[in-house]
């Protein structure tokens, strides 16, 4: 096993990017490097000690603060559906589809929190790690059997973020043999009357519309998820707490929600036409 890969296998696997690397395995590489090896939050004081003694250095203090073991928790009913959070999750961790309700796989979750920033509606808490599961580091063990689990769950999350990242690459392969598909087609059928050429930026230019209606479209809806969150939360405390200023917060957000409505709904009909 090469030093690189000795380093990597000590690492939490988090893949959380707080060392400043997109990874483990790169900051594994820049370990090997020289880089100073007290840059992973959730690996730690055990992390440094164990590459620490893998590399015969001396045990330094943690750079940044440290994180302790820690899962995502979606507020399902709050969610909108975006697929914003399943998008960033690197270990494909969070399961749902578009417009639907979304939650996370406690036992696959790493603790990243890459799925919090994205979200639009904050729907989105670190939580700590439950009890039944066992972290990827960040205490001293205390038992061969814990070390050996802990390892083992390491190991997990990094084969999941292999295959998430195979997935990705298979996508987007998929999409450019479909998309190769569409112009060779569209260029058969009317070789006599148009250029490849000329039909692939036709295709480009009608795609290009198509996204900024899309994008669009996209910030209405999200502006109007986001109004209809803080007019439920506003609603339930009115009905804990009956008071004018409850009210009159209420009717504002009723305003506000119906205008919002009804701008998505123009842009549908926009696209329509």
């Amino acid at each position: 096993m090469s030093l690189i890969s000795l380093i990597d296998t000590l690492l939490p696997q988090t893949q959380c990017t707080k060392c400043g690397h997109q990874g483990c395995k790169p900051y594994a590489e820049a370990i090997a490097q020289g880089e100073a090896i007290n840059k992973c939050p959730p690996g730690g004081e055990e992390t440094i000690k164990a590459l620490a003694a893998l590399l015969d250095k001396p045990v330094v203090e943690l750079a940044e603060p440290f994180i302790p073991a820690q899962v995502a928790f979606i507020r399902e009913a709050e969610c909108i559906g975006c697929t914003k959070c399943i998008q960033a999750c690197p270990v494909d961790a969070i399961v749902g589809a578009a417009k639907l309700m979304h939650t996370v796989i406690s036992q696959e979750c790493t603790g990243c929190d890459l799925c919090v920033t994205p979200c639009p509606v904050d729907c989105i808490d670190m939580v700590c790690l439950p009890k039944q599961l066992v972290a990827l580091t960040g205490d001293s063990v205390t038992t061969e059997e814990e070390r050996v689990i802990r390892q083992l769950r390491r190991d997990h999350a990094r084969t999941r973020f292999e295959f998430h990242k195979l997935r990705l690459k298979r996508e987007i392969q998929r999409k450019q043999a479909e998309k190769k598909a569409r112009l060779e087609k569209i260029s058969t059928q009317g070789a006599t009357k148009i250029s490849p050429s000329v039909v692939v930026e036709q295709v480009k230019a009608k795609k290009s519309a198509a996204n900024i209606l899309s994008a669009e479209q996209k910030r209405l809806k999200i502006e109007l998820a986001m109004v209809q969150v803080a007019f439920n939360k506003v609603e339930k405390q009115l009905k804990q707490h009956n008071t004018a200023e409850l009210q009159q917060q209420l009717d504002k957000l009723a305003m506000k929600l119906a205008e919002a409505q009804l701008a998505f709904n123009q842009s549908l009909d926009v696209k329509g036409e």
